[in-house]
């Protein structure tokens, strides 16, 4: 485990309570292992368990949303995957994916508050973000020609911070444009914009 923290108590469900009351969690939360019972009672290590910390936060939102959306998470290497499935998955998809962006900025949001290190979330929904990744590509793709056929800036419309990484990444090796971010808060505009000779 790896940032466990050991707890005592006479009994196991004693154990767990102290664990839960100074991590701040609930059970469900918990990942832990028994290490040690003898006469003095039991020991436990203990640490929030990030998969159960956001498939609690998920099931609360969605039921409290009303949708009817199920979330599989699974802890890789480098993320926590979560695949959402349910019949309310397309208003998390619509407008470019926006809903589901906005909640996986809120996921890492509650992992941050809640963990020292977490790896990053990612969430998706029958492959969106892949076919959402091309239609971005095409689109910086576009952009990046108007821009250089006008030699005028092309100002794409309000994205997410994951649809604006998308269009920055597709451009990045071209030699012929620059990107940047332009606006306030959470949604902002995409600039292409011919390179400018230094």
């Amino acid at each position: 485990m790896k940032q466990a923290r050991e707890f005592r108590g006479e009994t196991l469900d004693a154990a767990l309570s102290e664990a839960c009351s100074a991590l701040n969690a609930r059970f469900g939360e918990l990942r832990y292992d028994v290490s040690t019972t003898d006469g003095e009672g039991v020991v436990v290590e203990a640490e929030l368990d990030p998969v159960a910390v956001l498939g609690l936060f998920l099931s609360e939102t969605f039921k409290a949303g009303g949708l009817e959306v199920a979330a599989r998470l699974v802890e890789t290497d480098e993320a926590l995957e979560g695949e959402l499935s349910g019949n309310d998955c397309g208003i998390l998809t619509a407008a470019g994916g926006k809903g589901l962006d906005s909640l996986q900025y809120l996921c890492n949001r509650v992992l941050n508050r809640r963990l020292e290190r977490h790896l990053p979330v990612h969430l998706d929904s029958d492959g969106f973000k892949d076919r959402r990744s091309h239609q971005l590509q095409n689109k910086a793709e576009d952009a990046a020609d108007e821009a250089l056929r006008t030699r005028s800036p092309v100002v794409m419309g309000l994205m997410t911070p994951a649809a604006r990484r998308e269009i920055h990444l597709a451009l990045a090796d071209d030699p012929g444009v620059e990107t940047e971010s332009d606006g306030e808060g959470f949604l902002k505009r995409v600039v292409v914009r011919p390179r400018r000779r230094r």
